[in-house]
This record gives C-alpha cells, sequence and structure tokens, in this order.
C-alpha cells in the first residue's frame, strides 16, 4: 500500500521526489492529470477531477499527498469559458456536475490567480475534507539530495568571488516580499526581476534588455513553503545561461533544487558558467 501520494504536474519535478522519496523509504506513487501531466505517472485524474482523486486517495487509505510540478491556475480559469466546457456542464453526468460545483466553491475561495494562492486554497479545501499534505520540511527534506550545497560547485575566477553579498542580500529581499525569486545583474546594476513569469523567461528578458555577461542571483524565500513552490534551475536555465554567456549563477545553498544535478554542473563547468552556493550571513 502506498504511504505517498505525489500528485504531479508537468515536468521532471514530480519523478525525480519518487525516486529520492524512495530512497529515504517510502513507498510512494505518482497521480497525474489527464492533460496535463507528463506520461508516466502510476494513475491519473480527469482535468478537475476533484472526486475521482478523493475516491482513488480512499481506495489508497488516504497517505499524505504532495503537489509537484508545473500546474498553470489560469487554465482552470480559462477552460471554463469554453465552448466545449460548457456543453458537457449542460449534458454532462453527475459527477462533472459535483466536480464543477467544487471548482465554483475554490474559485471564490482563491484571492488571485497567483500559483501560491491557488494550490494554498486547495490545500485548505482538502485538509477540511480529512486529507493531509506533506509538511513542507519534509518535502525540502527529501529533495536535499537535489538541492544546492554551499560552496563553488564549478571554477569560480577570482573576481566573482567577493562582491555578490549586496545583491543576494537584496534578492532575499525581494523573494521574501513575494515579488520574485530570481534577479539579474550586469556591471553592478540590476537588469531585471523576476515577476511572474519564472526564472528563465527572467534570463531571457534581461539578455534582451542588458546583453551577455549577466550574473543571475536565484534564491528561496526565508519561509519557503515546500508544499506550494520549489525554487529550481534545469538544463533550460543553463542553456539560456549559455546563449547569454552569463558569468556566474549563485544558487541559494540548501533551497534551490538543481534538476539533473551532476549533469548540469559537468554542462556549466564546461560553458564556463560559474556555479556557486550561498547561505545567507
Amino acid at each position: 500500500m502506498a504511504d505517498l501520494v505525489v500528485l504531479s504536474g508537468r515536468g521532471e519535478i514530480p519523478f525525480l521526489f519518487k525516486t529520492l522519496a524512495r530512497e529515504k523509504g517510502y513507498d510512494p506513487v505518482t497521480v497525474g492529470v489527464r492533460g496535463i501531466s507528463d506520461r508516466g505517472c502510476d494513475y491519473y485524474v480527469p482535468f478537475l477531477g476533484f472526486k475521482q482523486f478523493e475516491n482513488l486517495l480512499d481506495e489508497l487509505g488516504r497517505p499524505p499527498v504532495v503537489m509537484l510540478g508545473k500546474f498553470e491556475p489560469s487554465l482552470l480559469f480559462a477552460v471554463q469559458e469554453s465552448l466545449l466546457f460548457k456543453l458537457r456542464l449542460l449534458l454532462g453526468d453527475d459527477l462533472f456536475k459535483e466536480n464543477y460545483e467544487t471548482f465554483k466553491k475554490l474559485r471564490e475561495q482563491t484571492p488571485s490567480l497567483k500559483t501560491a494562492d491557488v494550490v494554498l486554497t486547495y490545500l485548505r479545501y482538502m485538509e477540511e475534507k480529512g486529507y493531509s499534505f506533506l509538511p513542507s520540511e519534509e518535502v525540502r527534506e527529501i529533495f536535499s539530495p537535489a538541492l544546492a550545497p554551499e560552496g563553488n560547485l564549478t571554477p569560480v575566477p577570482f573576481e566573482l568571488r567577493s562582491h555578490h553579498w549586496e545583491f543576494f542580500r537584496l534578492a532575499k529581499t525581494l523573494a521574501d516580499a513575494e515579488v520574485g525569486q530570481t534577479l539579474v545583474v550586469k556591471d553592478e546594476m540590476v537588469v531585471a526581476v523576476e515577476a511572474i513569469e519564472g526564472t528563465n523567461e527572467t534570463i531571457k528578458r534581461a539578455c534582451r534588455f542588458a546583453g551577455k555577461g549577466p550574473v543571475v542571483i536565484k534564491v528561496g524565500r526565508t519561509l519557503q513553503d515546500y508544499r506550494i513552490d520549489i525554487p529550481t534551475v534545469g538544463m533550460q536555465t543553463l542553456k539560456l545561461l549559455k546563449r547569454c554567456r552569463a558569468k556566474a549563477l549563485f544558487l541559494e545553498a540548501g533551497k534551490v533544487l538543481i534538476l539533473e544535478k551532476e549533469r548540469f554542473l559537468k554542462k556549466a563547468t564546461e560553458a564556463g558558467v560559474a556555479v556557486i552556493g550561498l547561505t545567507p550571513r
């Protein structure tokens, strides 16, 4: 019997978590959402299949849940405007209509379309029904082998070793203010701050405006809730750093997840991108 359920969005993070959880002694299963999640999940539920997911949890003995991967909250609100959705609501079965009523309830309770607000609203709804979620620190602990360690993770030029603290502290301040977790700097000036677009789009924007040779800083919030959001960099991030000829990538140690960690650091070394793990002072 599974003792942990990974509700899986798009991307590789849910599968990485499943592997790492097994190494910690868990027996996890992945549950995908049709039309959103990648292939390879153990189970699938329909889009907006709230009741089907609850029924599956009941069958599995109500193990704790963790939500990982990319979910697009705006999609929830766009789909209901489609003609196909309206026809199904008109002609669909009682289960579909029950799911829609749940969706309306959640929508009314969600203060914004920010991913954190949507996910937190759903967590509270499920907890009210008696379901549980893996605590934030336990999620982080399972991910710990894949988090950035402290220190120079690739060869670091001497000139990059001492000028970063001011901007690292600024990045932490912005993250704690819920502005964004990525800061891009060039020639001792901030050229881009992450907003709603995510790390990779922030790097693209910085390079369009400021050209080659930036330094990128990625941090977590002081009170990061890993049930809701996991600061992450991966091979796509590195591809953009190479294209922009970035000098360095500073990552908050113990907070930022590096996908394909060994390969990432090997390719960063080959590309001449310094990668440094920092701990707040």
